[in-house]
């Protein structure tokens, strides 16, 4: 059975004008302790290296930034550009093709044009308070640094344990001519609609959350897959708890508030037992895959996207508002999926 949504457009806008932002979020209570307040954060544009490094060396140069960037840039070689290995020889060659290619040059024009040291200076202060909360949570761990690059369109968002990286040529704006011109059947209509700038803190928080939290992914069932989401939505909150819920989700006013009001309806189709349990993977993922909608069987074609991200999050959400002394490393380390669902009520979010 599909999804009913009768609630008038009327209705929908009064939604979001009072329901819009999340001003009561218990995480935005914790106040971060003084080491992690005092923490200072790197920041460093791999971008600028690279175009403005002195190519006349280019073994020299790609040293210099290995060197410099470690794994990062290995994952830029190796990954988003795919030149070569990380410690070839020649890599500092093929990085001068790299940065001479006219449609890189141009996006790294406009990049610079669009993200002046004074706005990246803007965003790495956002970032930076994130981090600061990583550490009050998890003050063991490694502190990243932060990175601004340009990926050439693989990945908006790279992470390791030491950096997180920004990939600001996917965040020109969606209505940008370099946007545009990207290939439609590379990039459709609703993934140039995410490449806006409002969207970078939440996709780093998320990117980073998830890397963190691989560890714990179990493919299993569609219930494992919803609260391994719901932990890594969880954590991206509790690292930029200001941030309102239609931010975090990349969603537009009006998604999110077709998700909320359908939230109940959305829940009686997936708390299917044929479908909370099963365990074909195809299935499972087009509750997750990004899109211009959820194409899961049963729900229409209007609704927002990845709903299964957004229902594991509110059954996450509800069973930390329940259980206020569980830490965040004790949640990500919770393998009783059932216990975590129990506290779940459709539409209370």
């Amino acid at each position: 059975m599909g999804i009913n949504h009768p609630i008038s457009r009327v209705f929908i806008m009064l939604f979001i004008v009072t329901c819009g932002c999340n001003d009561d979020k218990p995480l935005q209570k914790v106040k971060v302790n003084e080491q992690a307040r005092q923490l200072e954060v790197n920041v460093a544009s791999f971008d600028r290296d690279l175009f403005d490094g002195d190519f006349s060396q280019p073994t020299k140069l790609a040293d210099s930034l290995r060197s410099r960037y470690g794994s990062f840039y290995c994952g830029f070689v190796e990954d988003d550009i795919q030149i070569a290995a990380c410690e070839s020889d020649s890599a500092g060659a093929l990085l001068w093709s790299f940065v001479q290619d006219p449609q890189i040059a141009a996006t790294h024009k406009a990049v610079e044009t669009l993200y002046t040291s004074e706005k990246r200076e803007a965003i790495a202060d956002e970032l930076q308070e994130s981090v600061r909360r990583w550490h009050h949570f998890f003050p063991d761990s490694i502190v990243p640094g932060i990175i601004f690059y340009q990926s050439a369109w693989n990945r908006s968002i790279a992470t390791t344990d030491e950096a997180i990286g920004i990939a600001l040529d996917c965040y020109l704006g969606p209505n940008h001519e370099i946007t545009q011109k990207l290939s439609p059947d590379l990039f459709p209509q609703y993934m140039k609609n995410n490449m806006d700038e409002r969207y970078i803190h939440a996709d780093a928080m998320k990117g980073f959350a998830a890397w963190k939290a691989r560890g714990y992914y179990q493919q299993k069932d569609l219930l494992s897959e919803l609260i391994f989401y719901g932990k890594v939505m969880y954590l991206a909150e509790a690292l930029a708890p200001e941030m309102p819920d239609s931010t975090m989700m990349s969603w537009s006013s009006e998604q999110w508030a077709w998700a909320k009001v359908a939230e109940k309806e959305v829940w009686k189709t997936m708390a299917n037992e044929k479908v909370m349990y099963r365990s074909k993977p195809f299935e499972i993922n087009k509750w997750f895959a990004d899109g211009p909608f959820t194409a899961a069987a049963g729900v229409p074609q209007e609704s927002s996207p990845q709903l299964g991200v957004w229902i594991g999050w509110n059954i996450v959400r509800q069973y930390m508002e329940r259980n206020p002394n569980v830490t965040l490393p004790a949640l990500l380390a919770d393998t009783d999926f059932q216990k975590l669902l129990s506290a779940y009520v459709p539409g209370k979010s």
